[in-house]
C-alpha cells in the first residue's frame, strides 16, 4: 500500500508551505492531487511532497513566478525521465557479451573526445 498525504500532512511535511502556496502549486499544475473536489478531499503522493519541497526551495531562492516555475519543473521532469532511460540503457548494455560492451565503450569514448565532430 502506498503512502497518501492529506493537505494538512503535506503542509506539515514541507517547511515554508502553507495552504495558499499549496493551492497555488495545484492551480499552476506544479503538482496534481490524486483526488480533487467536488469529490474526496485532495490527496498527495510521496513524489508530490518531493516536488513541493523543490518548488518551495526554488520560489524562495529565485522568486520564480508560476509560469517560470512550471518550465523549470518540466525540465526537472524531463531530466529525471532521461536519467531513467540512461539507467535502462546501461543495464541492457551490461547484459551484452564483453566484446559488444567493448565496442560500445569505444564508440562512447570516440564521441566524447574533443576531436569528435
Amino acid at each position: 500500500m502506498s503512502v497518501i498525504y492529506t493537505e494538512e500532512e503535506i503542509i506539515a511535511a514541507v517547511p515554508g508551505l502553507d495552504r495558499t502556496l499549496l493551492l497555488r502549486f495545484v492551480e499552476a499544475r506544479i503538482i496534481i492531487p490524486v483526488a480533487r473536489p467536488p469529490g474526496p478531499p485532495a490527496c498527495f503522493l510521496p513524489v508530490d511532497v518531493a516536488r513541493v519541497r523543490l518548488a518551495c526551495e526554488l520560489c524562495e531562492s529565485f522568486d520564480f513566478e508560476d509560469d517560470a516555475l512550471g518550465v523549470v519543473m518540466g525540465l526537472v521532469d524531463r531530466l529525471h525521465a532521461t536519467r531513467a532511460d540512461l539507467h535502462a540503457v546501461l543495464e541492457a548494455v551490461g547484459e551484452l557479451p564483453d566484446a559488444h560492451r567493448e565496442v560500445i565503450a569505444q564508440k562512447v569514448r570516440q564521441k566524447r573526445s574533443p576531436d569528435a565532430g
